[in-house]
């Protein structure tokens, strides 16, 4: 049976929440605040997770951003209840790698659609997962080594080691690979920074973060100013001033 965790310090809406998935066939459990939640959470390793935003101490927010830390509930699926529709809070659940965003009051039937879409999108990704590990032969431990994009709505997953560099688009990111392969997903280039390996991998250019091991040539154009070519990549990158003490310490140019 599907397990649900459901946050929310409304009573009521709590309530009202366990009753429609307890009908709908659901295993429910249920918290009445963020920190509860998060407890629960890594107590019950849940197959969903439905979320209020606006609660005291611990908001909806602060909830995803702690499951984030831990591999183990990271890619839980995940959405957000809350009453309030403004676009900059949408864009802020989603950027921290929310599933859904419903706003309240609720319709019933779409809720337990969206649950169900989310549920198929993840069981999708855990068969991509064990594919790729019977391909390579190789055991998939977690997801650091890895990154998931989505290539015509379908998932997909990169491996890091393969990445030649990542270009800063908006709220975007561009994802060149060795095979000449481009992706878009959502994450800024200081999220990326947090996740890649710093030993291979460094900011070049507020716009620009590349694989060390992929570099053909690096050009000094004066003293503070370079271009770096890399493989599979028709355009020289420009290294930004800021940037250019770093560049120098690793290569002692």
């Amino acid at each position: 049976m599907v397990k649900i965790i459901v946050i929310d310090d409304n009573q009521s809406i709590r309530e009202n929440l366990i009753d429609v998935l307890e009908t709908n066939g659901f295993a429910v459990f249920a918290a009445s605040n963020g920190k509860e939640g998060i407890s629960l959470i890594k107590t019950i390793i849940p197959d969903l997770i439905l979320c209020d935003i606006m609660m005291p101490e611990v908001d909806g927010y602060e909830v995803k951003s702690q499951l984030l830390k831990d591999e183990q509930i990271a890619f839980i699926p995940f959405i957000f209840l809350t009453a309030k529709s403004e676009v900059c809070d949408i864009r802020k659940g989603m950027i921290l790698g929310a599933d859904d965003y419903i706003i309240k009051p609720f319709n019933n039937q779409e809720l337990v659609e969206s649950i169900n879409v989310s549920l198929k999108k993840s069981e999708k990704i855990k068969k991509l997962m064990k594919l790729k590990e019977s391909k390579e032969n190789e055991q998939v431990k977690n997801f650091k080594d890895r990154i998931l994009v989505t290539v015509n709505s379908q998932p997909k997953l990169i491996t890091v080691s393969d990445i030649i560099s990542i270009k800063a688009d908006a709220n975007y990111s561009w994802i060149s690979t060795t095979n000449e392969n481009k992706f878009i997903t959502r994450k800024l280039l200081k999220e990326w920074e947090n996740f890649l390996p710093g030993k291979d991998f460094v900011r070049i250019h507020q716009s620009y973060i590349i694989n060390l091991n992929y570099i053909e040539k690096i050009e000094k154009l004066s003293n503070r100013s370079f271009i770096i070519k890399m493989k599979n990549i028709k355009n020289p990158l420009p290294v930004s001033q800021r940037y250019t003490s770093e560049i120098k310490s690793k290569f002692s140019i």
